[in-house]
Parts: C-alpha cells; structure tokens; sequence
C-alpha cells in the first residue's frame, strides 16, 4: 500500500471503546483519510539508519541505547525485527498528523517505516511481518499496547478491535468526523508527545482496581456494540449519543480534561450529535459526528476555542 511512491501507515480515531480495549472489551475504531507516508533512500555518504520527519522537525539515527530518545529505539526495533542490521538508509517521513494526540501517529509512523525498511532491504512483507515490527516500535512507546493503532495503521478500513482476535472489518459506507486536535499540536521533535497514554492506563487501572469487570468498563463496552449497530444502520444520532455516553465515563474514569470536557460541549452546543475524546486522553484531541450542514459551526466553535480542526473520511 502506497502513497506517492511512499509506504504508508494510516492514522485513526477510537469512536468508542478507549481504554476498556486493554481488558478485553471491543473498540470502534476506524482509519483516518490521512497518515504518514515513508520511503528509504541510500545515504549516500554512508553512515547508520537514519530517519527524518521534517514535519515534527525530528532527525534521529537508530539506536539501541538505553538513554537514546525513543523515536531512535524504536527505529532500531524495527529494523531488529526485520533482521537487516544498520543499513546506510536514510528514511524520509512525511506526515499529515500531529503527534500526541490520540490519532495514532506512532503507529502510523511505525508502519510506514517498516514497509519503507522492507521494501528496500527485500524482506517479504507481509502483514505479519510488518504488524511485529511496528509493534516492537510500539512498545518502545507505549510499553504494552493493545495492538489496536498498529491493526488500523496496516489495514485501514473501519471495524471492531479486540486484543483477543484484532480487528474485524465492518462493511459500512465512510463516515465523515470531525477531529479537532490539540492547539499545541506542532510536533517539535516529540514522538509522542508528552502527554502518556501508559499514564492514562495505569490511571483507569487505579481507579478500576484492575477490575476488568468494573461497570463502567463494561458500559465502554456496550457502547462500542451500541455504537456500532448505529453505524451499520447509519444513525449517527444513536451513535453520537453513543460518544457522549462514552465520554462522560471516560471522564469518570479520570482521562478527560477540563479542555476536553469543553471541546466537546462547544461541539454539542454547535449542533454535533455528539463528541468526546479518542485515544489515551489526558489530553490530545476530540472528534465529532455532526449533521452536514452543522460540520462548518463545529468548526467554527472549535477555531473559537484556539482548536483548527478538520473534517475527516473514515474509512474511505
């Protein structure tokens, strides 16, 4: 999968189900129309693998270093887990997506350096092979991830994640959301930034007791089922009341902001059907589904906020 000559890895948006993803419970995810694109180029000065994203002002050689920044080791991760050493390969990243925020920018930059690296060294790849070595990336991240931003970042598309079984795709028209992404969201050379999401899940673990049969994850849950029943049958009310459920117990759960909390209620108040926070929260961005001719006031309510946001294709 490619984009202008480059390997691609998609960025996404978690519609519901964050955070009870890790105990098991599904997740309505889908890939943004949007990611980051990679291609691996010979250095011709020599010298180690390299990686440059011009657009998070971030140039990194790959390292295996304890004290190394960790866009450096998960560089050499992945290049580990394709077993092809320190080439003299320079990758150059272009992005579409701020870091940080919720919108799987580490997987997707995971993924697209792994295709880039694969392709280049002839290392057949497949989506097995790609999977473990942006998830070995990941880890670098994020510790013990779900898994769920890499499954979106390889295979795009719409579907239902769950650690158990990964991601099953569901066959449903694309879905236009509204992202609205952190103000500060300039991406100077953090990958990610530092808003944690291991912070985030080590904070829904406390407040849950590592209970995995706590009810608000098991509400997180049935509102990924809620959720996606709506979509299937295209009734984003139902499935934007869906979000503002998740978010509320999201917010119980001790991830929302008070930022959050008022991107979403300027969101709802503009006339969206409903919004909340994606990804590990603490912080990061929000999205909205919103009837077509209310996108451009959710936008402006947003922008009135100091968020620029944009409208997404989900699954296009």
């Amino acid at each position: 999968m490619s984009r202008s000559g480059g390997a691609i890895g998609w960025g996404k948006v978690i519609l519901l189900g964050e955070h009870a993803v890790v105990y098991g419970y599904p997740a309505l995810v889908g890939a943004l129309d949007r990611g980051v694109t990679a291609a691996a180029l010979p250095t011709p000065a020599g010298g180690a693998l390299r990686l440059d994203v011009p657009g998070w002002q971030l140039a990194v050689h790959a390292s295996t270093r304890p004290d190394a920044d960790p866009p450096a080791r998960a560089l050499a991760a992945i290049a580990d887990s394709l077993g092809i050493g320190r080439p003299a390969v320079t990758i150059v990243a272009e992005t579409q997506l701020p870091p940080g925020a919720g919108l799987g920018s580490s997987a997707a930059l995971a993924v697209a350096c792994a295709r880039a690296l694969a392709a280049f060294a002839s290392v057949p790849a497949s989506p097995a092979v790609i999977a473990e070595a942006a998830g070995a990336a990941e880890r670098v991240f994020h510790g013990t991830p779900s898994g769920i931003d890499v499954a979106v970042a390889l295979a795009g598309g719409l579907g239902v994640f769950r650690k158990a079984s990964g991601l099953r795709a569901i066959a449903t028209p694309s879905l236009r959301v509204l992202v609205g992404p952190p103000a500060d969201a300039t991406g100077a050379g953090v990958v990610p930034a530092s808003r944690s999401t291991k912070e985030m899940v080590d904070r829904v673990a406390d407040a849950t007791r590592g209970d995995p049969d706590d009810a608000r994850l098991r509400e997180l849950g049935g509102l990924t089922d809620h959720g996606a029943a709506a979509l299937l049958a295209r009734d984003l009310a139902k499935l934007g009341a869906a979000m503002d459920r998740a978010h509320a117990t999201l917010s119980a759960l001790g991830v929302s902001t008070v930022r959050l909390d008022q991107l979403c209620a300027v969101a709802r108040a503009a006339g969206a059907y409903g919004a909340k926070l994606t990804g590990g929260g603490g912080g990061g961005a929000v999205i909205a589904v919103a009837p077509a001719d209310r996108e451009a006031a959710v936008l402006a309510a947003w922008r009135s906020c100091g968020v620029t946001g944009f409208v997404a294709e989900v699954n296009r």
